[in-house]
């Protein structure tokens, strides 16, 4: 088998993710790994600004938001990690953090609930088209 010397766990923050996180700190685990952790902040289109002050204010909301949910995540995770918060395409941040850092493989989970995504889920989907190296995609329930 393998041995995976950087694993990058690429995680959306929501509660139903446990299962990605438990599989990737495991993996990293089982080789004596280092475990990075990115979220991205995708951009938000103007017309979901519609009364909030700015732009700015709801990407610092959220910003703030994910952030806090990246700490509490940080304090479930029992091995030392990196983590990366982004702003982006989700899928080319994903894909461009784990070149930039040289990972070895992405760990990301997937709903897959509608059309040609339903079996792998759009950002999963274009992270394994784009990337560099390998990805395990952990089915989320």
């Amino acid at each position: 088998m393998y041995s995976y010397k950087h694993i990058l766990l690429a995680t959306d923050l929501h509660g139903d993710n446990k299962a990605v996180t438990d599989q990737a700190v495991a993996l990293a685990k089982r080789n004596n790994a280092r475990l990075s952790v990115i979220n991205v902040l995708p951009n938000i289109p103007y017309y979901m600004a519609s009364g909030v002050p700015s732009i700015a204010d709801l990407e610092d909301h959220l910003e703030d938001g994910n952030m806090r949910k990246l700490k509490a995540l940080e304090a479930k995770i029992d091995m030392e990690a990196d983590y990366h918060l982004l702003h982006g395409s989700p899928k080319r941040k994903i894909v461009e953090l784990a070149k930039e850092i040289e990972c070895d493989i992405v760990i990301i989970g997937s709903h897959g609930r509608h059309g040609v995504e339903r079996f792998i889920g759009s950002t999963a989907n274009g992270v394994l088209q784009r990337a560099h190296c390998d990805v395990l995609i952990i089915r989320i329930k």
